[in-house]
């Protein structure tokens, strides 16, 4: 008796363990996969306090697209990639920066990307350009998407005009920092010293170079660090930095810098770059 008794609860208790095993491999079948970069839905939001301390802020995107939504185009941003008819769904950035009370002094938002990529743009820019936050990239037909190109991005509307420069497309955004744009700038400075070329040089290197190449501890890793990769010197460097530069970021690659600088500002580039090799010899 008891022991038809026992044999009747080891069966039971077999059948339920094999249940329970079946529950679990379908529940570990059925979790979501990782999300890959650029569908990312969560990013941060920095910024100081009244005593100087900085915090971040989760953010999702259903929270940004909460606050406004317009499907928009952008010739700017077509020309620049070299497409047709592209759509977004887009936020004012204006919108977003209205939520935080910035009490340092901040003026400009520092864009931190998920591929090491780092743009930045002023207040007075996003504002006087009414510039968008996309949540939805919607290329033309047959464009090609590059593997960098994924929301959150900048964009330029129609009906806006500003400077044809790299930094107004930045894409890929996983935090926005607000900072001191002289504070910011600062080290970068200091390397052009009072040669007129070399500060014409700094400023083409702020708006389209400094994203991928980080100097001074400013700017993106995305690229290589050219300072430690060209001498800058000698006849022969600049003319491997020019070759590298249009081989690299002609217009059908995808990384097309070359619409942006002209081969005379590349020249200042050098000299800005010349100057702070100069430093670093002594």
């Amino acid at each position: 008796m008891q022991a038809r008794y026992w044999k009747s609860v080891m069966k039971q208790t077999g059948s339920g363990l094999l249940v329970m095993g079946v529950a679990i491999w379908i529940s570990s079948c059925s979790t979501p996969e990782k999300l890959d970069v650029g569908d990312q839905r969560v990013f941060r939001i920095s910024h100081a306090d009244s005593a100087g301390r900085m915090f971040s802020e989760i953010w999702t995107g259903p929270k940004l697209e909460s606050l406004g939504m317009m499907e928009i185009s952008s010739d700017y941003f077509d020309r620049a990639m070299h497409t047709s008819d592209s759509r977004f769904s887009s936020v004012a950035f204006s919108r977003l920066q209205e939520q935080f009370q910035l009490k340092r002094g901040e003026d400009a938002v520092l864009l931190n990307c998920f591929d090491d990529y780092q743009g930045v743009l002023s207040l007075n820019d996003i504002n006087r350009y009414d510039l968008r936050l996309a949540t939805n990239i919607k290329l033309g037909f047959g464009s090609h998407k590059p593997d960098w190109l994924n929301p959150l991005l900048i964009v330029v509307p129609n009906g806006k005009h500003p400077p044809f420069q790299e930094r107004f497309l930045t894409a890929n955004i996983r935090e926005l920092k607000f900072i001191r744009l002289n504070d910011y700038y600062a080290p970068l400075q200091k390397i052009a010293g009072h040669s007129p070329e070399a500060r014409k040089g700094l400023k083409v290197f702020k708006n389209n170079c400094l994203f991928c190449h980080s100097l001074k501890g400013r700017g993106g890793n995305k690229g290589s660090r050219l300072i430690e990769t060209y001498g800058f010197l000698k006849d022969a460097d600049r003319k491997k930095f020019l070759g590298d530069f249009k081989n690299f970021h002609h217009k059908d690659s995808t990384q097309d810098v070359e619409q942006f600088v002209t081969q005379e500002k590349l020249e200042w580039v050098m000299d800005y770059l010349k100057n702070f090799r100069k430093q670093i010899d002594g």
